[in-house]
């Protein structure tokens, strides 16, 4: 079994060591997950992304090497810290059952039950039925997710693997993720002295008015998917302009698009395209240019009849004694690791289920459940060792 004091002790001890992105980024969490393994007669590697950047894996072989592995993957790297924390972002502290500190959900405590699993079985002298792989990787929180696009373009991974990213999710099976891409739209107009604003065109003006008819736009969408909802439209930064009294010439939004079968990510910006057309004709002088922004992220839905989502399943039945919960409050619009593997490489058989929920995810005062980390222990475990 998982030693669950050993999986919050190791939650404690990652939530110290900062690694925010931006920020430190994560060299000292992988030098301290080096060691953690090289500690338990492992022999991880270390697979260069950006210099001094780093994912990790390691292996435990099983009893049939040519059997479909088990890939657990969990990002190093947090968000920043922000502000309006009432405790110490890098404290662990536990109260209430609730453990407390940056990335303690996301994802650092699902990061420790991956330990806690090897942990577990290297102390028992466990044999597992196939090769138990853990990538450690880094750039989750980023626009490019650099550490999965390199485990895939390493040949690191398998076309048959059952990969779970014990991410956020509420202890909920995210079996599907919302799609997104995020592009950055600048608008130019014409500069003029605000007493005379009659003789420019108002890039901020213009930028407001494209916001405010995407919003429109992809609330009149007609999809609906049975889990991930409907599409979703998010202006997320807008800058422009030098001084109160200067009509700007240029204003720049970068912008979050997130989509549902059947739409792609391509869909969505062509959306984007057709409300700025739209609005700038209106303007004399004015125009637009948009860039991509990051990754191109489909939408992704593991398949029922997987590997990994059939025996998750069914260790959810035998240890919490209920069927595993799917949708809702599981943290489906976010774009995890496991989804981004999936989106480059087709694969159906990669999913997510973790401690702590998306709603804690990236907020002051983040924290995980001790409760989910004892699941979550039991549930790795029966995986295992039922595989």
């Amino acid at each position: 079994m998982i030693d669950v004091e050993t999986v919050i002790a190791d939650t404690r001890r990652l939530i110290s060591i900062e690694s925010t992105n931006p920020g430190v980024l994560e060299g000292a969490c992988a030098d301290w997950i080096e060691e953690r393994l090289r500690g338990l007669g492992l022999d991880p590697l270390r697979h260069p992304v950006e210099p001094g950047r780093d994912n990790l894996s390691v292996v435990i072989p099983g009893r049939d090497r040519t059997a479909p592995r088990f890939v657990l993957v969990a990002h190093m790297d947090t968000v920043p810290i922000g502000a309006g924390w009432t405790r110490d972002p890098f404290g662990g502290e536990i109260e209430g059952g609730l453990l407390y500190g940056r990335g303690a959900c996301d994802m650092k405590a699902g990061l420790a039950l991956t330990l806690g699993l090897l942990d577990a079985l290297v102390r028992t002298g466990a044999t597992p039925a196939s090769d138990v792989v853990v990538f450690y990787t880094v750039d989750e929180e980023a626009p490019g997710m650099l550490g999965a696009h390199a485990l895939v373009a390493d040949g690191l991974l398998r076309p048959d693997d059952q990969i779970l990213a014990p991410e956020p999710s509420g202890m909920r099976l995210r079996i599907a993720q919302m799609g997104l891409r995020w592009v950055t739209l600048e608008v130019t107009g014409r500069m003029a002295h605000a007493g005379r604003a009659h003789l420019g065109t108002n890039a901020a003006h213009v930028m407001a008015h494209i916001i405010v008819e995407l919003e429109s736009a992809f609330a009149a969408l007609p999809f609906e998917d049975e889990i991930l909802g409907r599409a979703r439209f998010t202006c997320g930064v807008v800058q422009g302009g030098v001084a109160t009294n200067v009509v700007p010439a240029v204003c720049r939004a970068e912008l979050d698009l997130r989509v549902v079968p059947p739409l792609t990510p391509e869909d969505a910006v062509r959306i984007v395209e057709r409300v700025a057309t739209d609005v700038v004709r209106r303007y004399e002088d004015a125009g637009f240019t948009l860039e991509p922004l990051g990754a191109r992220r489909p939408p992704v839905r593991a398949a029922d009849e997987s590997g990994i989502v059939r025996t998750l399943r069914a260790s959810y039945a035998r240890v919490a004694g209920r069927p595993a919960e799917i949708g809702g409050a599981d943290g489906h619009e976010a774009y995890t690791d496991s989804a981004m593997i999936a989106a480059l490489t087709g694969s159906t058989s990669s999913t997510v289920l973790g401690p702590g929920a998306t709603d804690q995810a990236h907020t002051a005062d983040e924290f995980v459940p001790i409760a989910d980390l004892e699941l979550g222990s039991a549930l790795l475990w029966d995986m295992v060792t039922t595989w």
